[in-house]
């Protein structure tokens, strides 16, 4: 007999036993939880390890909300802390943002949302041993067996145990996350997700940036695709934010992020569902309705600091690229700082990794329907075309 996903109310339970701790906090988590939870129930399919994976994905972000209301309930004084100006990366997937948030990472005075901290926040990490915590271990074993089973998924999105993550590692402790839609077969979810308020997920992301930076602080670079979709509430909870949005040709970002998915959550994790047709149209939407979010709101937000940065230019010098960022706020970038970002990219060469190799016939889509669904962005951004993938 099939296992299903256990019931919302069971997965909450074990979380509480694990933890010991019960306050999930003033802001709402439990609706989506349950919209997600009935989606992976009634239409993901999933075989044992899809889910053995999903309800690990999430006991971890119950048991980590878990501790971190907990510890501002214990701490109070830490909620009073304010996160001052953060850096934020956005922008379709596939658009270089990991590597720009990488390179903004070693300047010293900023502060990055590590992997290793962004699920197990308590006892929230401390300046002296940043670098030597012992949960840094843990997450480098973790994705080291996550690339051991998936090797080509290192060529694709390179994200080490001990080194930074999306944010939508904290917005999916309250189950509003572009996250769980590259994973597993949603189809609800992604409707109720894209019309949902993201606010509570915002409140909470900014309860854990209080608890980490409480004992070791810096300015906070952050990043994730995600952020496009709520830009009014991103900007609600950190009024001055200063935002980064990465361009890029959608023929290339659009089968890229589809073959992101294929290759890390593959047919291996349902039963008898085929996902090679979902995906395809899936990241269609979720580009589409990422780009249609961002021009909507900067058409009405006029008094937020954005800087465009295209992808070409990145690529063909990321250096410069993080220094026209720093100028574009007010700022200069130190010696330090680019010195570490140019010892960065000495250590990280491009293509160490293999090269990620993808096209739009194998995401089973053609040129003419992705250039006349974002044939507005590209106008609007004088977006580079690199060409057929």
């Amino acid at each position: 007999m099939r296992r299903g996903v256990t019931s919302v109310e069971g997965l909450v339970a074990q979380a509480v036993e694990t933890t010991g701790l019960s306050e999930m906090g003033p802001y709402a988590w439990r609706d989506g939880l349950e919209v997600l939870v009935a989606a992976a129930r009634r239409e993901a399919d999933l075989n044992g390890f899809g889910v053995d994976l999903f309800e690990s994905w999430v006991g971890e972000r119950l048991r980590n909300r878990l501790g971190v209301i907990d510890w501002i309930n214990r701490h109070p004084a830490v909620a009073d802390a304010p996160v001052v100006a953060p850096l934020v990366v956005v922008g379709m997937l596939r658009t270089g943002s990991t590597i720009l948030l990488e390179l903004l990472a070693t300047d010293p005075a900023q502060r990055a949302l590590m992997k290793w901290e962004a699920l197990d926040s308590v006892p929230p990490p401390q300046t002296a041993t940043f670098t030597s915590d012992a949960r840094i271990a843990r997450w480098v074993e973790v994705m080291d067996t996550t690339y051991a089973m998936v090797p080509s998924l290192k060529a694709i999105h390179w994200e080490p145990g001990d080194g930074p993550t999306e944010c939508v590692a904290l917005l999916g402790q309250a189950f509003r996350s572009q996250d769980w839609l590259g994973l597993f077969h949603l189809p609800s979810y992604v409707d109720w997700y894209l019309s949902a308020d993201l606010t509570p997920a915002y409140a909470f992301h900014r309860q854990a940036l209080q608890v980490l930076q409480s004992e070791a602080p810096g300015g906070w670079v952050l990043k994730a695709p995600g952020h496009l979709l709520g830009l009014d509430a991103l900007v609600a909870t950190y009024p001055d934010a200063r935002i980064v949005v990465l361009h890029r040709d959608p023929l290339r970002t659009v089968p890229s992020s589809v073959s992101l998915s294929t290759t890390a959550f593959p047919n291996s994790l349902t039963n008898d569902l085929d996902t090679t047709s979902w995906w395809g149209p899936l990241w269609m939407r979720m580009l589409g309705e990422m780009v249609d979010h961002l021009a909507d709101f900067r058409q009405r937000r006029g008094d937020v600091a954005i800087m465009d940065l295209h992808y070409t230019d990145l690529a063909a010098d990321p250096i410069a690229a993080v220094r026209s960022i720093h100028r574009h706020f007010g700022g200069d970038l130190s010696v330090e700082a680019e010195a570490a970002a140019q010892q960065y990219l000495a250590d990280h060469p491009r293509g160490v990794h293999g090269r990620h190799q993808y096209s739009l016939h194998d995401a089973g889509l053609s040129v003419a329907s992705v250039e006349q669904r974002f044939a507005n962005y590209c106008r609007d951004n004088a977006v580079v075309a690199e060409g057929i993938a």
